[in-house]
């Protein structure tokens, strides 16, 4: 009777040893888990952190190109009046060498 009963105590003590090692084993994949999404917590919020200072330069530098090219657009509209200017003072002075000969 002795015997069974260490036998079942045995039995018993491995099956919880084996239930234990599973445990550790499932609780250090989830540490590691755990050490990984914090490390990727980590860069997230580095990128965006700064997401914002960048959205708001690079928001700037539009604003300024936009700006620019206004500019460029209404020299370019100058710069096509005077060359038709140019062109129509030409077609005139040629009709008026066409008429003197």
């Amino acid at each position: 009777m002795l015997t069974a009963v260490v036998i079942i105590n045995l039995m018993i003590s491995l099956v919880c040893f084996y239930i234990a090692a599973r445990v550790w084993k499932i609780r250090r994949t989830i540490a590691r888990f755990e050490v990984r999404i914090a490390a990727i917590e980590r860069c997230s919020s580095n990128v965006l952190g700064k997401s914002p200072d960048f959205f708001a330069k690079r928001q700037q530098g539009t604003h300024q190109l936009r700006r620019n090219y206004q500019q460029l657009e209404s020299q370019l509209q100058q710069v096509q009046q005077l060359l038709g200017l140019l062109g129509l003072g030409r077609t005139l002075w040629r009709r008026r060498d066409r008429r003197l000969r």
